[in-house]
């Protein structure tokens, strides 16, 4: 059989799983901790944050070693040199040319969790969510772009002559700095570029179908949360400024759903071979942030929307659940009721046995083979597992199999891996 036809075959049994239908075979879909192929294949975590055509070849050896049947999306090599053109401030990483964001070079990035806008300033940010975004968060998070503090306001922008106000901004000599700055970080950024739009064309050609992200997507509740608020302020914005919280969740759901279309996709338009799946990773709706009268006045609302109109554009959701969600399954439910099959729910620490008996009829779910197993193993009981959870789970199709954290953390071991994939092809055979 050629790669071609390895290929087709694949992806059909993927969209099978998806479509609630039983294939030949439970599907593996692994998605990839960042480093996971970097540190497979001897390199450094700084490396994989600098070093990008090096990282993109790193990922085609190690992922090709395994028969799966949808591979990880490449995840931004060479992000290193972005984040120091930008003078990113939101986070720490391996290798970071400013001392005070430098970890070790055998360290994982780590985001800096604070609020990045205080409380009083709901009102300001709800007349002009972009301009406030533009004027006060970004250049608070990145200090190369401290000169957007100086961007336009609407009233210059929309006045007769409006383009003096851009004209102004941009004959600043900082601007002007600024601009020459980032062509010689683009120019640096070129080889890891090109390792990511290469990646998926070379694993197809090896009759390996890539995971493309096809909209880049979260629970808005987070977005405040990640971006404005910070976790502490926003949960005590449920409290304290609960209208203005729910106000700003419903405000971002459609400039969300507008940027998938304005937006050119991460690795290309999609043929006749991709599966427009939708990574949505979930980081405060978990069971222990908020009860579930708060998940449903808070959390849910805006996300089920957005969920809902990616739906519409003939995107998939895949929300990932991750943490434990077993107070929310009844949402969760609901919502899979009211689209069946056009969802893919990814859980981590929920019984997914339980969540197959619950909602299998109507969404294809997936994963949850513990990073525990995967990083200590050993790999009988890593194939004792998906045995369990493949007998638990495949009757009647849409079950999809993967790890429970980031698919498969940056630590986890081959032999496990390995023996996470044999599991699979051994005891997920349909019988017909």
């Amino acid at each position: 059989m050629d790669t071609e036809q390895i290929l087709k075959e694949k992806v059909q049994r993927v969209r099978d799983a998806v479509a609630l239908k039983e294939p030949d075979r439970v599907p593996i879909t692994p998605f990839s901790d960042i480093f996971f192929p970097a540190l497979q294949a001897g390199m450094t975590h700084k490396e994989a944050m600098y070093k990008g055509r090096k990282y993109a070849k790193a990922a085609i050896k190690v992922y090709s070693r395994y028969d799966w049947d949808l591979y990880p999306t490449l995840l931004f090599p060479g992000m290193g040199k972005l984040n120091d053109g930008l003078g990113v401030q939101a986070m720490k990483w391996p290798g970071a040319a400013n001392p005070d964001f430098r970890i070790g070079d055998n360290q994982p990035y780590q985001y800096i969790e604070k609020p990045w806008m205080e409380a009083s300033e709901y009102e300001e940010l709800l007349k002009d969510p972009t301009g406030y975004l533009i004027r006060n968060v970004i250049p608070a998070q990145n200090a190369s772009l401290k000169v957007l503090k100086n961007f336009p306001q609407l009233s210059d922008l929309a006045m007769m002559f409006n383009g003096i106000g851009f004209f102004f901004f941009f004959i600043d000599k900082d601007v002007k700095k600024l601009i020459k700055g980032y062509k010689k970080t683009l120019r640096s950024m070129i080889g890891g570029l090109l390792g990511m739009r290469n990646y998926p064309k070379k694993m197809k050609k090896m009759g390996n179908p890539v995971a493309g992200q096809f909209a880049l997507a979260q629970a808005p509740f987070d977005m405040v949360s990640d971006t404005f608020r910070g976790m502490r302020g926003t949960m005590l914005d449920m409290i304290r400024n609960p209208e203005e919280l729910k106000t700003l969740c419903d405000r971002l759901v459609q400039p969300t759903l507008d940027a998938m279309d304005n937006s050119p996709l991460q690795l290309g338009d999609p043929d006749e071979d991709s599966i427009t799946l939708s990574f949505i990773p979930l980081h405060r709706g978990a069971d222990g942030f908020m009860s579930n009268d708060q998940f449903e006045e808070f959390y849910w609302p805006s996300l089920t929307k957005i969920m809902d109109g990616m739906i519409k554009k003939d995107i998939i959701p895949m929300p990932f659940f991750e943490g434990r969600y077993s107070d929310r399954l009844e949402f969760l439910g609901e919502f899979a009721k009211t689209h069946k099959a056009k969802a893919v729910y990814w859980f981590h620490d929920t019984d997914i046995i339980k969540v197959k008996e619950m909602m299998g009829d109507d969404v294809c779910i997936r994963g949850n083979v513990p990073a525990s197993l995967l990083v200590g193993g050993p790999p009988s009981a890593v194939d004792e597992y998906v045995k369990k959870c493949i007998e638990g789970c495949m009757e009647g199709g849409g079950y999809l199999v993967d790890g429970g954290v980031s698919g498969i953390p940056n630590e986890a071991r081959h032999e496990n891996v390995q023996a996470m994939t044999d599991a699979v092809h051994k005891y997920g055979m349909y019988r017909k």
